[in-house]
Parts: structure tokens; C-alpha cells; sequence
């Protein structure tokens, strides 16, 4: 079983505006020698901004708090009654979930204007598509709160303001994220780390597959930390998704296979802050695919990636960032080469040692072509353990973890961290590769 690479699945947001913030207007020029400058404020924008912010905490309340009452009161009479059904269910779906944050902000974006398809059977005094986040973080594993898109219609009739709809405005790229508390009911299970409280989220159904990563986490933690160092957080939080809609929700990529073992995500990575809204996923098909121990390979090669996201920059050579991650998720397992490897195995005893380091687009291609590009980055990472030893690997993975590589990149780093040109390096990993094969 191979994971898919590491990835930002969600972009930063900038020029957030805190609920409770007043909005103000642009700012003129002051006149010479004037002692300050004047702010102009719009009447307009600044009610309309305070009242949604208003109705965004009711909001929030009445989800954490699974009031449904105060559900009733948010959302409009003239919504969709399917709409309301749907927080009802998300509140109660989302109960077990030990949240530390969980609140919405208004991001200062250009306005949208509101189709008149949309807003005039509503007959509301005001209609508005303002640009909000969701702002979420769970007890334990998330020192920070992560942000996650919200595309909103709220009406104003009198001077309230409640929620319309959450779905997609037409004629903007405006999303709403779908967490896994919008797929069903959620289990939560704690588990104590070495670096506090891991957190595994999944559905009722899914509850060995929970049950088996709970009982793994903490040795997958302490040596994913033998391994790597303890410079990371040392816990987690993990979702294991229900269906290929939810694991493409919870993975920030539409595209995403469903038949993948598990993915790491993040939020874009920002120099000297801590990383944000890292969670592993476990894809829907892991519970029938997955043994106790591709369980326990997975979930170390994916906490591997946790590990050293702050280290790595997106758009590093594939090889470098699933090989490092896939012999730590296979470290110590006493697994021979050819259980590892089998299919690198075959192609080299028919047609010889590799020659080449595998490309990125051999990691997308799928099929053999895929499969053997993960155990060739794999069998390269075992390969530098063996002939240069492990602190070696680390060396050679800052080198070439810090964004995109030329060839010339790639062999200053490779001899950087191990003391020989590339194409020697090639040559004696294909030479090992072979030897190790038969």
C-alpha cells in the first residue's frame, strides 16, 4: 500500500477581520500640518458588517452548543428548508468533537453582487454574499486554529440579519469546506503522545479502523521522533473519511483517489510561524485495504510528513519527500526488500538495475508506473541508510526538501550531504537495488 504526497491543501488567508472588529472606511490625505489624519466612516458598510458579524457568532454558538432553537433563529424563513436540516444535523454530528475554536470571520475581499435570481424572491430589505472563513481548531493536536472557506447569503429584514445559504454563489469560484462532522455522525477518540493529546476522528462505522489508530499512535509517534527528532509537535489529528466525497473534502483536492491509503495536509506553510491545520487522512478505502501492519507503516510514513512539514517547501522532487517518509514508515520492520519493494523487484531481475532517480510525474501517472516509483524513492532512502548510514538521510533530505530541483541543484545537494557526484551516487544505488533483488 503507498500514501500520495505531501501537500498544502489550503492556502493561507490573508486580512482576516476578527469577529467583534468594526470595519472603517478609506482614509484621507490630511491637510499640511494637519496632527492626524481622518478616518471616513460609511454608515452603510459599518452597520451591515457589524450585524453579520452579529449573526456569524450566533452562529458559531449554535453549533457548538447544538442549540437548535438558535439554529432556527440564524438561518432565514425564506431559506431552503433542507438548509436548516442540514446545520441541525451538523450541530448534532459534530457534538463528539473535542473543538478548542470554532467561530466565523468576515475577510475584507471585493463584494459580490448577489444574482437577482437569488435575491429577490427573498423581498428582504438587504441581501448580501459576504467573503467568510471558517476558523476551527481541536483540543490537543492544534496549538492554532486553521481557516477553511465559507461562501454565505444572508438577508436583512428590519434590522436582523440571518443566513440564507451556504452554497456556491453563482458566478464566483466561492466554496463552502465540508468537514467530516458534514458526512455523518462523528467519533472522537484521545490518545495520549509524547507531545501531548492526539486526536482521531472517524464515523461509527469506521470504528476499527479508529479503534486500530488509536492503539498505534503512540509508538508510531515515538518513532516517527527516533527517526526524525523530537523538533515537531509529537501528536496529531486524523480523520479517517467515509467516502471518496468526504476524503476529496477533508484532502483539498477534488481529484483525490479514493482508493489511497491515507494523504498528509496542511495549510500553507509561513516562515517562522508554527504550521497549521495539519491532519493525516485516511482515505475511504483504508478500513478494507489496510492490515495491522500497513496500518502501522501508513500511519508512520504520514506522521513522517507531520514531522517535517516545517522543514519541507511544496514543489521538492517526489523522490526525496515519499522515499524519506516510506523508510521511516517501514524503519525497523524486519520486512525483506522484496515484500517492500516487489515490483522494483521484478522489473530489475528482468531488466536490470535503475539508472535513473524517479520523476515527479512517474508519482501521478498511476498503475505499475506509480507503484514503482514510490518503492524506487523508497529503495533510494534504504539505500543511503545502508551505505552512508541514517544521519545521512536527514542531510540529503534538508538539502533537497527546500523546493523544485535543476539536476544541477540535485547533485550539489546529493554531494552536499553524501560526499559523491550523482552519477556515481546513481550508479552504486542501482548496483545495491540489484543485490538486493535477488
Amino acid at each position: 500500500m503507498r500514501t500520495r504526497a505531501l501537500r498544502s491543501a489550503f492556502a493561507s488567508l490573508c486580512a482576516v477581520v476578527v469577529l467583534g472588529s468594526c470595519a472603517s472606511g478609506a482614509t484621507t490625505t490630511p491637510p499640511p500640518n494637519s496632527p492626524q489624519s481622518t478616518t471616513v466612516s460609511n454608515p452603510y458598510e459599518d452597520g451591515r458588517r457589524n450585524g453579520v458579524e452579529a449573526l456569524l457568532q450566533k452562529w458559531a454558538d449554535a453549533l457548538r452548543t447544538n442549540d437548535v432553537d438558535a439554529l432556527e433563529q440564524v438561518v432565514d424563513p425564506a431559506a431552503d428548508p433542507e438548509f436548516l436540516q442540514a446545520q441541525v444535523r451538523r450541530a448534532n454530528d459534530m457534538s463528539a468533537v473535542p473543538f478548542s475554536d470554532w467561530g466565523y470571520e468576515l475577510v475584507d475581499e471585493p463584494e459580490v453582487p448577489v444574482p437577482s435570481a437569488i435575491a429577490s424572491p427573498l423581498n428582504a430589505a438587504d441581501v448580501w454574499a459576504p467573503s467568510v472563513v471558517l476558523r476551527y481548531a481541536v483540543s490537543g493536536p492544534d496549538a492554532e486554529s486553521t481557516r477553511r472557506p465559507v461562501s454565505l447569503v444572508v438577508a436583512r429584514r428590519g434590522d436582523e440579519w440571518r443566513i440564507v445559504s451556504d452554497t456556491p454563489v453563482p458566478g464566483t469560484d466561492r466554496t463552502t469546506w465540508r468537514g467530516p462532522w458534514d458526512f455523518g455522525p462523528v467519533i472522537a477518540r484521545s490518545v495520549a503522545t509524547a507531545g501531548g493529546t492526539s486526536v482521531v476522528l472517524g464515523h461509527p462505522d469506521q470504528s476499527a479502523l479508529v479503534d486500530a489508530v488509536v492503539a498505534e499512535l503512540p509508538s508510531a509517534v515515538d518513532a516517527v521522533t527516533s527517526f526524525y527528532g523530537d523538533d515537531w509537535p509529537q501528536s496529531a489529528l486524523i480523520f479517517t473519511s467515509g467516502s471518496a466525497a468526504e476524503f476529496a473534502a477533508s484532502a483539498g483536492d477534488a481529484t483525490a483517489e479514493s482508493d489511497v491509503a491515507a494523504v498528509t495536509v496542511s495549510d500553507a506553510v509561513r516562515q517562522d510561524r508554527p504550521v497549521t491545520g495539519q491532519r493525516v487522512v485516511f482515505g475511504p478505502a483504508a478500513p478494507a485495504r489496510l492490515t495491522d501492519v500497513t496500518t502501522r507503516t501508513v500511519l508512520r510514513h504520514e506522521l513522517t510528513h507531520v514531522a517535517a512539514r516545517s522543514d519541507t517547501v511544496d514543489g521538492s522532487p517526489m523522490w526525496v519527500l515519499e522515499g524519506f517518509a516510506d523508510y521511516s514508515g517501514y524503519r525497523e520492520s524486519n520486512i525483506e526488500f522484496d515484500r517492500i519493494a516487489p515490483t522494483l523487484s521484478a522489473v530489475v531481475m528482468q531488466g536490470g538495475p535503475p539508472t535513473v532517480l524517479p520523476e515527479d510525474s512517474d508519482f501521478a501517472a498511476g498503475g505499475v508506473r506509480t507503484t514503482l516509483a514510490y518503492e524506487s524513492a523508497w529503495s533510494v532512502f534504504a539505500f543511503v541508510a545502508a551505505e552512508f548510514g541514517e544521519p545521512a538521510q536527514r542531510r540529503l533530505y534538508m538539502q533537497l526538501a527546500d523546493g523544485p530541483k535543476t539536476a544541477v541543484e540535485t547533485a550539489a545537494g546529493v554531494a552536499s550531504a553524501l560526499g559523491t557526484g550523482l552519477d556515481e551516487f546513481v550508479s552504486r544505488w542501482g548496483s545495491w537495488v540489484l543485490q538486493q533483488s535477488r
